[in-house]
């Protein structure tokens, strides 16, 4: 099956996160967005916020909060009604039950994230409450970041539990390693320069996709 593909956007500039958008934006329904307080990571993305109202694009916007309290970020984001999804890190201070009960709240889809050097067992007691777990497959912070292949493992056991979660991957995902990260068992992708950084954004998104079906 292919899985999902999301292009996800990182940028510590409002006008290139536009850019970006639109680039994607004709040929994806959704985008994710990166969102670095510079604190949970020495990195900080765009802090414009209610600025998305006035972008026009019919994408949905599902957010990464690369974040310290995700709770407080979470409520900078309730009056952009093209947001339907969010994602925050298990790494993160705040209690993940509150997290998840939050964005579910605003009626949103809620996912956690885990960073690769995280143990599986930290967010194992939640992977039935969310409805995404997200694999990050680099370091985070900033696009470009190495892969990292030893979190595969790390999929295929989570997938061996059978949670009612979709399981996600985010980083270094191209094509170069996207049969490996569907191999292990990965649902959906996020993919950042991959994307957002090609040429021709749709010829290289059917290029990922002719990797996975051949």
């Amino acid at each position: 099956m292919i899985p999902l593909i999301v292009p996800a956007i990182l940028t510590n500039d409002f006008n290139t996160f536009k850019t970006h958008l639109a680039k994607v934006s004709p040929h994806f329904s959704s985008a994710q967005i990166d969102v670095i307080d510079g604190i949970f990571l020495p990195y900080k993305t765009f802090s414009e916020r209610t600025e998305l109202k006035d972008i026009n694009s019919e994408a949905y916007f599902e957010l990464h909060l690369m974040v310290k309290n995700p709770i407080a970020e979470i409520a900078k984001w309730t009056e952009i009604d093209s947001v339907t999804a969010v994602v925050f890190h298990i790494e993160s201070e705040d209690n993940p039950e509150e997290c998840l009960k939050t964005i579910k709240q605003h009626g949103w889809k809620a996912g956690i994230a885990i960073n690769p050097e995280t143990p599986l067992v930290k967010v194992l007691p939640y992977a039935n409450m969310a409805d995404e777990i997200l694999f990050m497959t680099v370091h985070p912070g900033q696009q470009g970041a190495p892969f990292v292949p030893a979190v595969l493992e790390k999929i295929k056991e989570f997938k061996k539990l059978n949670a009612t979660a979709i399981c996600s991957a985010d980083g270094g995902i191209n094509k170069n390693t996207i049969k490996d990260v569907v191999s292990a068992g990965a649902d959906k992708l996020y993919i950042g320069s991959a994307l957002t950084k090609a040429d021709d954004t749709d010829a290289a998104h059917q290029e990922l996709i002719n990797i996975l079906t051949a």
